[in-house]
């Protein structure tokens, strides 16, 4: 592979990095209209749904959202506080805390799927052809695998 040109690498990073704060943006205003969740309470919900028995280490959650341990701990507190998560001694050991998706957290989650779905059709995977899916998949799905190692290796701050 070459090496990216002088003009070409830092207009592709702006791009990235301004496009994607702006469509993550414009994501959290709509979803928050329509489902009165934020984006980051979605993204807590839809992981721990996919978690064995909706539930999840908060550390180990933490590290796959990738939230500060403290940023975390806040917004369990919140979803605790609207009944769409509760914390539980770790099934697994006892000296940890699982985060565990409710009953409540699980029709939340259900309502607010498609309209995320509909949400990102429209913002961005509508206006994206096969070729660039497949460049996108390419560039961004090692890039996560990579930084999820990462995270696991590195001592939780």
């Amino acid at each position: 592979m070459s090496a990216p040109s002088e003009r070409l690498a830092p207009r592709a990073w702006r791009g990235y990095f301004e496009g994607s704060r702006l469509l993550e943006n414009e994501l959290e205003r709509r979803m928050k209209a329509a489902t009165g969740l934020d984006l980051g309470d979605f993204n807590v919900l839809l992981v721990l749904s996919e978690a064995e028995g909706s539930r999840m280490r908060m550390g180990d959650l933490a590290r796959q959202l990738a939230f500060a341990p403290g940023r975390l701990t806040y917004r369990i507190g919140a979803l605790e506080r609207s009944a769409l998560v509760r914390r539980e001694a770790s099934a697994a050991d006892r000296r940890g805390t699982d985060a565990v998706l409710t009953e409540e957290g699980r029709r939340r989650l259900r309502a607010a799927r498609p309209v995320h779905a509909r949400h990102v059709e429209e913002l961005f995977l509508g206006g994206l052809d096969d070729d660039a899916l497949a460049v996108l998949d390419r560039v961004f799905g090692p890039l996560r695998a990579r930084l999820l190692a990462d995270c696991e290796d590195a001592p939780l701050p």
